[in-house]
This record gives C-alpha cells, structure tokens and sequence, in this order.
C-alpha cells in the first residue's frame, strides 16, 4: 500500500473526519508515515475538531500507538479535540492495555475518547454534545 493511501480526509461541517485505510500497522515504517500524514493533515486544516476514523484497522502492534500519540499531541496544540471511533474490539484491546482509554488518576483526563460510530462522535462534538 502507498503511503498516499494510508488515510483519507473529509470535512463534514466543522469536523475533519481522518480514516484509516489501511488494515495493520506491523511496522515502525508504517507507523511513522502515519504520524506524518497525521501530522499533515492536521496541520493543514483550519479543524479544531477531528474523528478519526478506526473501522479499516483490524492489527497493530504497539509500534503503532506512536502514531495516535503525536496525532493527540498535534491536536492538542491546536486546542483541539479528537475523538476515536470504530475501534475494532483487537485495536481496542491494544489501547486498553496501554492505558490510553483509561482516565488519569494525575488529571482524571482521558488519553483518547472514543466512541462507538462516526454518527457517535460526531454528535459527541456537536455544541450539544459538548454540553453533556
């Protein structure tokens, strides 16, 4: 698979909606141009708000979670918000074992929210969601 087509990007409203196209990430290659189509992309946007868009991805070693971390960060940065959505329940497994759909005990902050559709997370960034 190129790295052209890793994600796609659609802007529904005011959210930029990041899926993953690809199905495993097994290597550090992979991760890494991950992070930097994240990071492009991010940046590239005026977004404050952004889904990403898990459905595709069914494997992933841990090599994998630094691309979700430097896409937390970049959001972050932008005083933005992501939400995770679709998460496979492997995918799923890997993010609970490490931590990063857990809240902190330090600041009581989640790592990553997810929700369970895109339709979830999309209202989940709504101003009426944002409300609960």
């Amino acid at each position: 698979m190129s790295i052209n087509n890793l994600i796609t990007k659609t802007k529904i409203g005011d959210v930029l909606v990041i899926k993953i196209e690809t199905d495993q990430i097994k290597d550090g290659l992979v991760a890494q141009n991950l992070k930097m189509l994240f990071g492009h992309a991010v940046k590239g946007s005026t977004a404050t708000k952004f889904v990403l868009d898990m459905q595709n991805l069914t494997f992933m070693t841990s090599l994998g979670c630094v691309a979700f971390i430097s896409l937390k960060h970049a959001i972050r940065d932008k005083n933005g918000r992501l939400i995770l959505c679709n998460i496979t329940p492997f995918i799923h497994k890997i993010f609970t074992a490490k931590r990063l759909l857990q809240q902190s005990q330090a600041n009581g902050s989640v790592a990553f929210e997810c929700a369970d559709t895109l339709e979830d997370a999309l209202e989940m960034l709504s101003p009426k969601g944002s409300e609960v």
